[in-house]
């Protein structure tokens, strides 16, 4: 069994803790944590919301320490895994001060707010032997790991073109509002859009270049951007785009729409069915499991612990350049140049 300690009890944090309490105890037990609010450490259920909903996570003071301080739970030696879900400017300094103090860490993404910050977490997993994982909550979503199935297997012919967006209104839910500060989240680019950065890298690779377009907003950076990833292959179409501008009675949406040789995959998180592949004259409705992308990064995280495996389907070093991937398309925004990676 692992016990875990959760850094950060904003949406996110909620979200997780949800997920380790709806696992059995012989797999993980929440036993602390850290947020810099005592409002938020009060016993009883915590419900803050991000913008897909809330976990259904509770406090016990009697059987977690809830600490006022990053350190303070660091320094729990009951701890084994470290979750940091800390605003992504605090990412790198507690990811390494965790790993440091010989714990494993998972970090909500992204890893970090720019390449170097990531090659700090790196080095330090490498230093202390403990495992680093990055919460790519894409790659374990259930109509994700379709597309990278149909991808990986052939089944309906090479990937010719995809095209995936998300969108929602700007998240001013966030502690001291600092989704909406890009010195601390990067804006659009690097809190939303990168989960769609981050599958276009997980199905085929970092590319040889990004051309981008965008909008700055209130954030300070890019909170509209449009991408075409540019890799060796001239017969196949890539772009992605994301926007957090959108106005309060939007509702959230994610969707692609994944076109190969012999057919096509498309997604939407607002349609029912959410999956619908087309083969010749059949369209049908594809069948995946009635989950999220959190609950299932988090189980196959302690799995990894639990045998010593490495996270193949997420390793830290493909989540760095997944971030070295959404830098390059503010350099691109911002100069109106194609930028190598």
């Amino acid at each position: 069994m692992v016990k875990v300690g959760i850094i950060g009890l904003g949406g996110m944090g909620n979200m997780h803790l949800g997920v380790y309490q709806s696992l059995p105890k012989s797999e993980a037990e929440v036993v602390a944590i850290a947020d810099i609010d005592p409002a938020k450490l009060k016993p009883g259920e915590s419900s803050q919301e991000i913008n897909i909903g809330a976990g259904a996570g509770a406090l016990d003071r009697d059987r977690m320490n809830l600490c006022e301080s990053a350190d303070e739970l660091i320094a729990d030696p009951n701890v084994d895994l470290v979750d940091i879900t800390l605003p992504t400017f605090l990412h790198a300094d507690c990811a390494v001060k965790a790993l440091r103090a010989g714990k494993h860490v998972l970090c909500e993404k992204p890893m970090a707010m720019n390449g170097a910050e990531c090659d700090r977490m790196l080095a330090a997993q490498r230093e202390s032997g403990k495992a680093l994982m990055i919460a790519q909550c894409l790659r374990f979503w259930p109509e994700y790991a379709y597309l990278k199935e149909l991808v990986d297997s052939g089944r309906l012919g090479r990937l010719t073109g995809g095209h995936f967006w998300r969108g929602s209104t700007a998240p001013d839910w966030a502690w001291d509002n600092w989704l909406l500060d890009a010195k601390r989240s990067g804006g659009a680019i690097l809190d939303l859009h990168v989960h769609d950065v981050d599958t276009v890298n997980y199905l085929l690779g970092v590319p040889k270049a990004v051309f981008s377009t965008g909008s700055i907003g209130v954030s300070g950076g890019y909170d509209i951007v449009d991408t075409v990833y540019v890799y060796g292959d001239a017969n196949m179409s890539i772009h992605a785009g994301a926007n957090w501008t959108l106005p309060k009675g939007f509702q959230f949406e994610m969707r692609y729409a994944a076109s190969f040789e012999n057919g096509c995959l498309t997604y939407s998180s607002t349609h029912s069915p959410t999956l619908i592949e087309t083969s010749g004259e059949e369209a049908i409705r594809s069948e995946v499991a009635d989950s999220t992308g959190y609950a299932e990064e988090i189980p196959y995280f302690l799995r990894c612990l639990e045998t010593g495996a490495e996270p193949t389907m997420c390793p830290p070093a493909s989540s760095a350049d997944s971030v070295r991937i959404a830098v390059a398309e503010m350099e691109s925004a911002r100069t109106g140049k194609l930028v190598e990676v």
